[in-house]
């Protein structure tokens, strides 16, 4: 009979990480991946890790000549509908392949006794009186058994671990739905004139969820397109960059397309012998939709909680619990308080957006500045109550509707209201119920990014 401390769901970059975290504190850990290893983690090609993550998370860092290496940039701009007011932020990035970090990854995981077995796709749960004990999988058609004290979902969009947890447990049990994903089309580009460099910068436009990145070819570059509910509606967007936005001509070399998902994340990620992280726990940015550090945060105080639970041969829900508290101290209540923000100010028009780039310049440099440092939502007093002046004269002027006015005051209201809620949660599961009805209400007045 198979038996470890540990069994991690899925090998890309999330389960690598929580993987390396368990083996060394000292613990048996064994990866099951559906995918072969040539083939995991190949989504995308590229996908970027601000560098000053990587001595963050102690995670390992290529460098110009690693296969996993592609690029470097310095320079993040983010403009208007017309490309005027760029907002100038400084937040280093490192393109790297994703499979090739991938691999790397679990490599990096295998180093200090995780085993990793591919092919190996999780079907269910084991139980004993009643609770989790552990998987079965399928490998090479045949069922196989494993025993493990904890069961650690790490399988992205699909949650497959937490759709499948038993009813009535803390942990939701939701579908990551189209309207709870972003989709995203990255279109790879070769610049028609050949002495056209873009490898210095990024360049974003938040009113159409689009940017302009850099790529392994120097004379080339990403252009990045998403959109809420469709792929059609991505390129829809693109086709408003291609018309409003004077773009290097370019030849287009190859496409990619993904989903990420852009939804609140369960209100708790533990339940008895059970965790779930990653995108099957939707720990992405909501500035952005990336989760590949966003995560880690979740990680580092799941794997530092779980330790000392195994230590004590206690992995209850109550024992566990202490993970969803530290995360929304840490992470978890910026992220909501930043999500219910951004759902309500994204529904202004491109004219509106221009009008907002012109007169709130400044907070607008503030808040990405801040988004760039961490997930805290800053503020300054002073810029915001000019900022606010400027925008209300709109009104006047018929820049701004009353409506999207409207939508930006609730924006701030709720986001203020989510960030205490969540900062309040409960300590333990008892009292978690009444917590979650009012974080129910909180949400649906929310509702969804459009």
């Amino acid at each position: 009979m198979k038996k470890c401390d540990v069994v991690v769901i899925g090998a890309a970059t999330s389960g690598s990480f929580f993987a390396r975290k368990i083996s060394e504190k000292g613990f048996s850990v064994k990866v099951i991946e559906k995918s072969s290893r040539e083939k995991v983690g190949s989504r995308y090609d590229i996908f970027h890790i601000g560098r000053k993550e990587f001595e963050r998370f102690s995670i390992p860092r290529p460098v110009e000549g690693d296969e996993e290496w592609a690029f470097e940039f310095e320079t993040n701009y983010t403009a208007s509908p017309t490309g005027k007011y760029p907002v100038k932020t400084f937040d280093p990035m490192v393109g790297l392949h994703m499979h090739g970090y991938t691999v790397l990854m679990n490599k990096w995981a295998e180093e200090k006794g995780a085993e990793i077995e591919y092919e190996a796709e999780f079907q269910d749960f084991l139980f004993e009186n009643g609770k989790i004990a552990g998987v079965t999988y399928i490998k090479d058609n045949k069922t196989h058994p494993l025993y493990a004290k904890c069961v650690v979902d790490c399988t992205g969009l699909s949650s497959a671990a937490r759709r499948k947890l038993p009813d009535g447990c803390s942990v939701e049990k939701f579908e990551i739905t189209p309207e709870d994903m972003f989709y995203v089309v990255l279109k790879y580009v070769k610049f028609k004139d050949p002495d056209f460099v873009y490898n210095t910068s990024s360049t974003g436009w938040p009113s159409y969820k689009s940017w302009l990145a850099p790529q392994a070819d120097p004379n080339g570059g990403i252009l990045g397109i998403g959109a809420c509910h469709s792929y059609e509606q991505a390129e829809k967007n693109l086709e408003d960059v291609i018309k409003n936005i004077p773009l290097p001509e370019y030849t287009v070399t190859h496409v990619e397309k993904g989903r990420t998902p852009y939804t609140r994340p369960p209100y708790s990620y533990v339940t008895d012998n059970f965790i779930v992280t990653g995108d099957a726990g939707c720990l992405t940015k909501p500035n952005n939709g990336e989760g590949v550090t966003s995560s880690m945060v979740q990680m580092e105080i799941a794997a530092d909680v779980l330790a000392d639970a195994l230590k004590a041969d206690d992995l209850s829900e109550k024992n566990l619990w202490k993970i969803n508290k530290l995360y929304n101290i840490k992470q978890g209540a910026d992220f909501a308080s930043t999500r219910a923000l951004l759902t309500k100010i994204v529904r202004a028009t491109n004219d509106e957006f221009e009008f907002i780039f012109e007169k709130a310049h400044d907070v607008l440099q503030v808040f990405l500045d801040g988004a760039a440092d961490g997930p805290e939502i800053k503020f300054p007093v002073l810029p915001l109550m000019k900022a606010v002046c400027k925008i209300t004269g709109g009104i006047f002027t018929k820049k701004i509707s009353t409506a999207t006015l409207k939508f930006a005051v609730e924006g701030l209201k709720l986001s203020g209201k989510l960030k205490k809620h969540y900062l309040d949660f409960p300590d333990s599961p008892y009292g978690f119920a009444q917590w979650k009805n009012k974080a129910d209400e909180l949400w649906a007045k929310v509702g969804k990014m459009k």
